[in-house]
């Protein structure tokens, strides 16, 4: 099923959760009967699993219905509910649980961590002001791009897309960049058995005409997206390295109204690219 995003100017972007888009219940399914390390934590991996279903689109959950979603016991939802209850990660209202505010502190800790997060933040604002566009950082986990900093110009407030939110990367520059990132072989191991959903009618929706556009990735450097994911919005990224290695990549996304794919790379590649440099040079100083 072909699903088409309308990005319009009074319109506000899909809330684009920690699932994903629509694949909550299948990537929400335990793994131990996989995993034979003697050190991993089953009950660990049930906690998280639980935490992971809750969304904008699911922001409730009652204890049996999370008992049948994760194919848990009900004894053991009832502890991981009371325990994260206690520690005032979640909430029960009449036997409807919902997560609290606690949780965000579990993504700052991550986005903190990141060398680029921290950094970015003054010079994504600069270069939306300057160029009147939104500038986002994103960085690679599996097959979704990340955002980890973001900058809106004040014209595009409803181009909005929030830090954590996560969007399937071969529908994003910042995705197409990183993935051109990735061996050959790690490139393959994530196309196996990968779906690629048609948003729009330019998104690449097949793995010959993904793997045909990376290959244009590596050589420019750089990556587009002429509304591959919504219509009404065109994108430029560029990688961001430490040590050589391509460890995020910074966005610059406007609208069709203001610029051709010919102006993305003339007008917003040179200040991306030297965003990026500065930034790959204040990370090296951090690390």
């Amino acid at each position: 099923m072909k699903r088409t995003w309308t990005h319009g100017p009074s319109q506000v972007a899909p809330d684009w959760s920690w699932q994903g888009y629509g694949r909550a219940k299948k990537e929400s399914q335990l793994t131990k009967s996989t995993t034979n390390d003697d050190e991993y934590i089953p009950s660990l991996e049930k906690g998280l699993a639980v935490i992971a279903l809750f969304s904008s689109d699911n922001p409730e959950w009652t204890l049996s219905q999370i008992s049948r979603e994760l194919k848990i016991t009900p004894g053991s939802t009832r502890r991981i509910l009371r325990t994260l209850e206690l520690l005032g990660y979640a909430v029960n209202n009449d036997g409807r649980f919902r997560l609290t505010a606690k949780v965000l502190g579990l993504g700052t800790a991550y986005l903190s961590s990141q060398p680029f997060s921290q950094a970015a933040g003054p010079l994504l604002r600069e270069l939306a002001a300057k160029y009147h566009i939104n500038c986002n950082l994103a960085i690679l986990d599996n097959r979704d791009v990340v955002y980890v900093a973001r900058a809106t110009y004040k014209d595009f407030e409803n181009y909005y897309i929030h830090v954590g939110a996560r969007v399937p990367a071969y529908a994003t520059s910042s995705g197409k960049v990183l993935l051109a990132s990735l061996s050959p072989e790690e490139l393959e191991t994530l196309l196996d058995g990968w779906t690629l959903e048609a948003f729009t009618p330019n998104t690449i929706a097949s793995h010959e005409k993904l793997r045909e556009v990376l290959d244009e990735v590596r050589t420019r450097d750089y990556a587009t997206n002429d509304q591959d994911i919504f219509l009404g919005q065109r994108s430029i990224s560029v990688p961001l390295r430490i040590d050589g290695r391509t460890t995020a990549a910074i966005v610059a996304a406007t609208s069709v109204s203001r610029t051709t794919l010919e102006g993305l790379v003339t007008d917003l590649l040179p200040p991306l690219q030297a965003a990026a440099r500065e930034l790959e040079e204040t990370a090296a100083v951090l690390l």
